[in-house]
């Protein structure tokens, strides 16, 4: 079971993408074909959300875009249980850092430990330290288990800061054009398909 978000959480919030109707009972008493049009108008969005947001995380950190597509999903809105909206939740999740296009800074005067950087909105973003600059392919991290160093591959880096970079009051507006607009030609096809 998901944790809830509490004030203060560190969780990445979820994309609701609304229809035209305020409440589950004022969406359950529309005629059938409206609240066809809206369901569709509403799911068809929140797929090109979900086709936009998967584009630009890629683009603005360098990620491989299906390892992004792994992390966002869909709820989609249904009009047999009432639900006139979609959601779009991020996973948590790290991308392993072989599908990053990722920087190392040498940070100490002995050359023998670096940080990784990643981009975030056009600049450079620290996002690990203490990783071997020389290894090759994938950053190597070294743990300390009781008297005994291990080394181990870095974890990889999550897309929340990314996510919440990304999903602004430009996007939000994009969604509610597109719902509408959706919605009207929806509509219309079904009440077409009446007369």
């Amino acid at each position: 079971m998901a944790r809830a978000r509490g004030r203060n959480s560190k969780l990445p919030k979820g994309i609701e993408v609304g229809g035209l109707a305020e409440s589950k009972k004022a969406f359950e008493a529309l005629p059938a074909a409206t609240r066809r049009a809206i369901v569709g108008a509403v799911n068809e969005q929140a797929a090109e959300t979900r086709k936009a947001l998967i584009k630009r995380i890629s683009e603005d950190g360098r990620v491989n875009q299906r390892e992004v597509g792994k992390r966002i999903r869909i709820s989609k809105a249904k009009a047999s249980e009432g639900r006139a909206f979609a959601e779009l939740k991020l996973s948590r999740a790290p991308v392993r850092f072989k599908h990053w296009q990722y920087d190392t800074r040498v940070q100490d005067s002995t050359g023998t430990r670096a940080s990784i950087w990643v981009r975030k909105g056009g600049q450079r973003m620290r996002v690990w330290g203490f990783v071997n600059p020389k290894g090759r392919g994938v950053p190597l991290t070294r743990m300390r288990k009781g008297n005994k160093d291990r080394i181990r591959r870095a974890a990889g880096w999550g897309l929340k800061n990314h996510w919440n970079h990304q999903v602004n009051d430009q996007l939000r507006d994009e969604i509610a054009t597109g719902v509408d607009g959706k919605f009207l030609n929806r509509f219309n096809k079904e009440w077409a398909k009446r007369s």
